[in-house]
């Protein structure tokens, strides 16, 4: 029997508009790049192996991308956002009486633990030498920082109101954690990663606490 969504029996189904072939060759492209970058990094990626493994010519790689360097900035790009809603759903995964700040630190551990966002991070460390590449990612990173931040502030809305150093403290979580996975790539089982993240949890734990309020001198009479 014919699923209620398959077109009748002999009837074409709709052509796509080129708007939706457009969109369709671009996320081939995009995630072509992202499992080149994996398996093989920066660089050893080639647009000719780009376009191999998306089933396109070299030429239609250029059709939507001008540079290899936007091609890749790209790549990050359509990458983040999955990053971000498995992430959340990590944390949301998380029994809710447990603490809400160590669910966080370990989930935002885990999330760059995964190869396509290491490959990403080899990225932002070859944009050092790497003038075009710096420029295309500086594109993407500010609207991915922006939407960290967001995250961040459902996560904990109450500290992010009434905290004024949240969004600093929130920086500071990320370039650690960040920092600890580059560092990561020499000495990937180095049990003071642990000792870091616990560390990190203790001071984000101190951080977003209400502080008390001093108690009043009393007036001498």
């Amino acid at each position: 029997m014919a699923s209620k969504t398959s077109p009748p029996e002999g009837q074409r189904p709709p052509r796509r508009t080129q708007q939706e072939r457009r969109e369709t060759t671009r996320r081939k492209l995009l995630d072509a790049t992202i499992s080149t970058l994996v398996e093989l990094g920066h660089a050893r990626l080639t647009t000719v192996e780009v376009a191999k493994r998306a089933g396109l010519s070299q030429g239609a790689l250029f059709t939507h991308f001008d540079t290899k360097e936007e091609l890749l900035a790209a790549a990050v790009e359509h990458l983040f956002p999955r990053i971000i809603q498995d992430y959340l759903a990590g944390v949301g995964a998380r029994p809710s009486s447990r603490d809400r700040v160590a669910a966080a630190v370990d989930m935002l551990w885990a999330a760059y633990q995964r190869p396509e966002l290491q490959a990403a991070i080899e990225l932002y460390v070859a944009a050092r030498t790497d003038p075009e590449l710096r420029a295309a990612l500086e594109a993407v990173d500010g609207p991915h920082r922006e939407n960290l931040h967001r995250v961040a502030r459902e996560l904990f809305p109450e500290v992010a109101t009434t905290h004024p150093d949240f969004d600093a403290v929130v920086e500071l979580a990320l370039d650690a954690v960040q920092g600890a996975v580059v560092g990561g790539s020499a000495r990937p089982n180095d049990p003071a990663h642990r000792r870091m993240l616990d560390t990190l949890t203790r001071f984000m734990r101190t951080a977003f606490s209400p502080t008390p309020e001093r108690p009043r001198r009393r007036s001498r009479p």
